[in-house]
């Protein structure tokens, strides 16, 4: 597939809590256990010496010494037992199960899961004992005896059943913590309406299964001179010790040295909140910012070192991203970066954590929860939405820092219309945005627009390479482009000098079902309207701007001010009473931040498992077994899942190879992408280098570069003269076959293979060793995206009454 990547193609500090704090466990149901003032880390030991390389005796021995050192009665160092282990946030693979359940019906579905999958029973007649296929499964992947594990899980179930409330018993004990029941009920309907019936149950039961086993069974003693093996039950203890993320927060023992301060500076878009933190930054000796994208990392990157950030002046800031690493100064004291790269392990007198709702995120979120329960800093300002204030108070208490909620109030007016426009786009004026959800609509309204107004339209959405969306909107912001018409990446990382926000709908197909748009969405979107200060320059990566400083150009000199009202409405009139109640709609909470097991856990488990187990199932076990507390989340696990599994059958590959190859920056709806991967692990598993020259030869990518560039060459030399006939016959179409969404879907494409490459560039670099052809290479793509943009022609997507079907809003093009 690589070969033709580039060609159009039809398809395409106090201390830790105290034991008073943690004793919220301690009134257990039938699984839990005193959590003691020390936690006993018998698994380490265990390990430690499944990990040795000495004779079988040697190995019983120390096995025999650390059962000794539990003791055989029953352990008390189990607890939890909530049944998380599903991926968190509502956006993350919606439609996978049924829309809504009822709690009555959810504890009955999982009450029969508990009989059906995890009792097993004796085989009458001589029979084998009878075992479900899903525990058998089970036996398989942890190497494990699948009788005593049947008959660990039947005891398990038996008790289980009687655990799980009912409806009246949930309504009795509604006012309890959630951590005094057996299944947090919530998390488990959160899962099975996300993830389906399937996966629900099943990560719920096996967590408290892992707890139970804790809890109830005690380690067995080993003989020194045994030759037995391992133990179930021994491995069961080891597993449930992993999958252990109640206090992860212990992991960051810097942090907890110090009590910190947390700032949390919340308010809606164009409300200077930012600003202010940047400020704080700016003052102190050493810090960091942390940004959810690159181009906001550049940009408070290149803000600092040119003074144009408070009173300060000049600063020199370092910057480090992904996929880039501009050092100024090892010694500088100021570094920008993204969310996953921040200096975790460096003592930092401030931190700024941007866009910190995004702590829920299901995907990337749990960078932000690293970042703020492991940053080092004496004080970290969290900047973001009004939506996660009441978890980062739970966070901070938890972790005994002082916690500072400062608010902020928008600097312009946000109102909606009292009127749509109909579903006229003649009424589109200069300073709108219309905002649609599908990538054939962006293009389709952008050429309607432009022929019913006279206006020039640029674009934005997610699958536009980064830099490009940066242009269209500093180009937008400059006035070279009238109107925008963007998807809802309009809704964060740039800032855009608009008037007013269109919405061509308030409904969105999420892959499955038509979905109205979450009130969240909504409001992050439309508070782009009314931009403080309308004529002031402002980058549109810039985090946030100066309320102080916003009638000053950058020139210095005075340019006129203007507060702009905000306004929102729709295009069509049906979905302006839908808006108006979005509007209305209270603040959603962030109720958990999301975290994942950081590297050593995986590696642990991938130590105790079958040496056949793919780290991609490790992966997947690791995040159906954890236990987390009710306001934490396990996610973020499925992109390593996915690309561990697709390199799985490349050797010779170590673990944290393997793994560095899980975490890097691959689309899996992109195959080519998917391609690339491939191809890069298998070069670098057989030792070959990768230059970029010869992969871009290889994939074709220089013979699509040169066409665009003649198409380019041959579109300018018509347009210069005004009285040059439309293109017509072979001219017509090579125009037409280079200026259109399938060479757009190549080019966005070899971007992201370009990207990848940079990525493993910085921690493979033996092998990806050609950083500076990469870069050169894809700023020509870039460019060549830019050109490929001006002509193209799609058709809107119409999906009145729930049926996508197209219809054509614009004839002919003009190239």
């Amino acid at each position: 597939m690589l070969r033709h990547l580039a060609q159009p193609l039809a398809h395409c500090t106090p201390p830790p809590p105290s034991l008073a704090a943690r004793s919220l466990h301690s009134s257990a149901p039938f699984w839990r256990g005193q959590v003691p003032t020390r936690r006993k880390r018998v698994s380490l030991d265990l390990i430690d010496t499944l990990k040795s390389s000495g004779p079988q005796s040697s190995r019983q021995a120390a096995l025999a010494r650390v059962a000794e050192r539990a003791g055989n009665s029953r352990p008390s160092y189990g607890g939890g037992g909530q049944g998380r282990g599903g991926r968190g946030g509502y956006d993350n693979r919606k439609g996978s199960g049924p829309s809504t359940i009822s709690r009555a019906t959810l504890c009955h579905k999982l009450r029969q899961h508990l009989v059906e999958v995890w009792q097993g029973g004796p085989g009458s007649g001589g029979r084998p004992r009878r075992i479900s296929p899903q525990i058998r499964s089970l036996a398989s992947d942890l190497g494990v005896d699948e009788d005593e594990l049947s008959r660990l899980t039947t005891r398990f179930s038996l008790q289980a059943v009687e655990a799980v409330p009912d409806e009246a018993w949930q309504e009795r004990t509604k006012s309890v913590p959630a951590a005094y029941t057996s299944f947090d009920m919530d998390e488990v309907a959160k899962t099975y309406i996300e993830e389906g019936p399937e996966e629900a149950l099943w990560n719920a039961s096996l967590a408290a299964f892992l707890a139970w086993v804790r809890t109830n069974v005690a380690v067995p003693p080993v003989q020194p001179n045994s030759s037995q093996s391992i133990s179930t039950v021994t491995k069961l203890h080891l597993l449930a010790s992993i999958a252990d993320r109640r206090f992860a927060y212990e992991q960051y023992f810097s942090a907890r040295q110090r009590r910190r301060k947390l700032i949390l500076h919340v308010g809606p878009t164009n409300s200077g909140k930012t600003y202010n933190a940047l400020v704080a930054l700016a003052r102190a000796r050493t810090g960091a910012y942390a940004g959810p994208l690159r181009l906001l990392a550049h940009e408070v990157f290149t803000r600092f070192n040119e003074g144009k950030i408070g009173q300060e002046g000049k600063r020199v800031c370092n910057l480090v991203t992904g996929e880039e690493k501009r050092i100024i100064d090892p010694e500088a004291g100021l570094q920008s970066c993204t969310v996953e790269m921040f200096p975790l392990q460096k003592r930092l007198e401030v931190g700024v954590i941007d866009e910190i709702q995004m702590i829920g995120d299901p995907q990337r979120g749990a960078a932000w929860t690293a970042a703020v329960i492991g940053s080092t800093c004496d004080e970290l300002h969290l900047c973001g939405e009004e939506s996660v204030v009441e978890l980062i108070q739970t966070i901070a208490a938890e972790l005994g820092d002082e916690c500072i909620v400062k608010r902020y109030q928008r600097l312009s007016p946000l109102v909606v219309a009292e009127k749509s426009l109909e579903g006229d786009l003649s009424k589109i004026r200069r300073g709108d945005c219309l905002v649609t959800f599908s990538r054939s609509n962006i293009f389709a309204f952008k050429r309607a627009v432009e022929q019913r107004t006279g206006l020039k339209v640029a674009v934005a959405y997610g699958g536009l390479p980064p830099e490009v969306r940066e242009e269209q909107a500093r180009a937008f912001n400059a006035g070279e482009f009238d109107v925008l018409v963007a998807s809802d990446a309009v809704g964060m990382g740039l800032n855009l000098k608009i008037r007013r926000i269109v919405f061509e709908s308030v409904h969105k197909f999420d892959g499955k079902n038509e979905i109205r748009l979450p009130t969240p969405q909504v409001k992050q979107i439309a508070g782009r309207a009314g931009r403080y200060g309308v004529h002031t320059p402002v980058s549109p990566s810039a985090p946030d701007f100066d309320p102080v400083d916003a009638g000053e150009a950058e020139d210095g000199k005075k340019v006129e001010q203007e507060s702009t009202l905000g306004e929102v409405t729709t295009l069509d009139a049906s979905d302006l009473p839908i808006l108006r109640e979005a509007m209305k709609e209270p603040i959603v909470q962030v109720r958990q931040a999301s975290i994942t097991a950081p590297p050593e856990a995986y590696k642990e488990l991938y130590s105790i498992l079958p040496a056949s187990t793919p780290l991609s199932r490790v992966v997947s076990l690791s995040r159906a077994m954890v236990r987390t507390m009710p306001h934490y989340r396990s996610t973020g696990t499925g992109g390593i899942a996915f690309n561990t599994d697709t390199i799985a059958h490349i050797r010779p590959l170590t673990f944290e190879e393997r793994y560095t190859f899980g975490l890097a920056p691959v689309n899996k709806r992109d195959a080519y992408v998917v391609e690339a991967l491939t191809d890069f692990a298998s070069s670098y598993a057989a030792g070959e280098p990768v230059f970029v020259d010869d992969w871009a030869d290889k994939t074709g990518l220089f013979g699509l570069l040169e066409r665009v560039d003649e198409a380019h060459a041959m579109r300018a030399e018509l347009l210069a003269d005004e009285n040059a006939p439309k293109p017509t016959g072979d001219v017509k179409r090579s125009l037409v076959s280079v200026f259109s969404p399938v060479t757009l879907s190549s080019l966005e494409s070899n971007h992201r293979c370009l990207t990848l490459y940079l990525w493993l560039s910085y921690r493979l670099a033996p092998i990806f060793c050609d950083q500076r052809g990469a870069r050169e290479l894809r700023k020509r793509v870039e460019k060549a995206i830019e050109t490929t943009l001006d002509g193209i022609k799609f058709e809107r997507s119409d999906r009145s009454s729930g049926v996508k079907h197209k219809r054509a809003v614009a004839s002919g093009m003009r190239v």
